[in-house]
């Protein structure tokens, strides 16, 4: 059973330019420096929480906290605060996961990247946002969590990245990743050896406590 107090590029396909390798927008802004998360609130640490049959599990707390701030922000929709957008990593075996600020700048990157190709190329505006919305949006995953955190994994995002009765979150700055550990252990430059070991211990310590 888990213990609900212990302790997303959308698609396959790889959007065009400027858009990055995980289906993000990469834009630069007026200094010529690609954007960042504002005021520098961003996904950082390793967690490892439980997953039950039902594939409920809790979203770690220094991931909620950091989402709050970035959400209380101005630019989230209200009811959005607490969505989260999942999908299956174009070329990692793992879930990735976008929150409500990431979400809504990666609707205006892509809203200005379709603009300007209609600028450059005559193509109507509508038709590129259109094909664009087409590669990212059909296979994401919303989410909710509540005030404790707890959430539902998507089955079939679950079952894609053969998470059981573990799941290892790591921060990946404007988004963060939800692994198998077996699973990670197993892909070749899924992530650092320093992440890795960090995995190793928390699910040591997972062991030890029972």
């Amino acid at each position: 059973m888990v213990q609900w107090g212990g302790e997303y590029r959308p698609t396959h396909r790889r959007l065009p330019r400027p858009f990055g390798r995980h289906g993000a927008a990469v834009l630069p802004s007026e200094n010529g420096v690609c954007s960042v998360a504002a005021g520098g609130a961003v996904f950082n640490d390793v967690h490892m929480n439980g997953v039950d049959l039902k594939g409920r599990v809790s979203l770690p707390a220094a991931f909620r906290q950091t989402i709050e701030i970035r959400c209380g922000s101005g630019k989230v929709a209200s009811g959005l605060e607490k969505t989260l957008r999942m999908t299956r990593h174009p070329t990692l075996p793992c879930i990735e996961v976008s929150d409500g600020l990431q979400i809504a700048e990666t609707e205006e990157q892509m809203t200005a990247h379709a603009a300007r190709m209609s600028e450059q190329t005559g193509e109507l505006m509508g038709d590129i946002l259109d094909r664009l919305e087409a590669e990212a949006f059909p296979l994401m995953k919303d989410v909710n969590f509540d005030a404790a955190g707890r959430m539902i994994l998507p089955e079939r995002l679950r079952t894609k990245a053969s998470i059981t009765g573990d799941a290892f979150f790591v921060g990946r700055g404007r988004r963060f990743r939800i692994w198998s550990p077996d699973i990670l252990r197993a892909t070749p430059g899924g992530e650092s050896e320093e992440v890795i070991e960090e995995m190793e211990e928390l699910l040591a310590k997972r062991k030890e406590r029972g």
